[in-house]
């Protein structure tokens, strides 16, 4: 059931889906949308967002693995690039008080 293969393909599928839904919504409101979109599927939490400059980011955060990763569209090679990976145990650890 975690063939990495298999894994693989679920995100993209996931990933396809929700881009296209955002196309889909931008393309027949036509108007510019404050906020993200969020998706859940299994083990996987979905969001985009939109940065000061306009870059559109893909939050994807592993719930199973306590990880988030954040990627970018990279027009270079025409794909998806990662901007940041994070432990979400470690971030989130309780700290002691002095």
């Amino acid at each position: 059931m975690r063939d990495p293969k298999n894994l693989m393909i679920a995100l993209l599928c996931v990933s396809a889906t929700i881009l296209a839904t955002v196309l889909g919504v931008n393309l027949s409101t036509g108007a510019a949308q404050a906020g993200g979109y969020v998706a859940k599927g299994g083990d996987y939490i979905m969001y985009t967002a939109a940065v000061a400059d306009g870059t559109d980011l893909l939050y994807i955060i592993d719930v199973a693995e306590q990880k988030l990763n954040i990627y970018y569209f990279n027009p270079a090679d025409n794909g998806l690039t990662v901007r940041d990976s994070m432990n979400l145990k470690q971030l989130f650890a309780s700290k002691p008080t002095p």
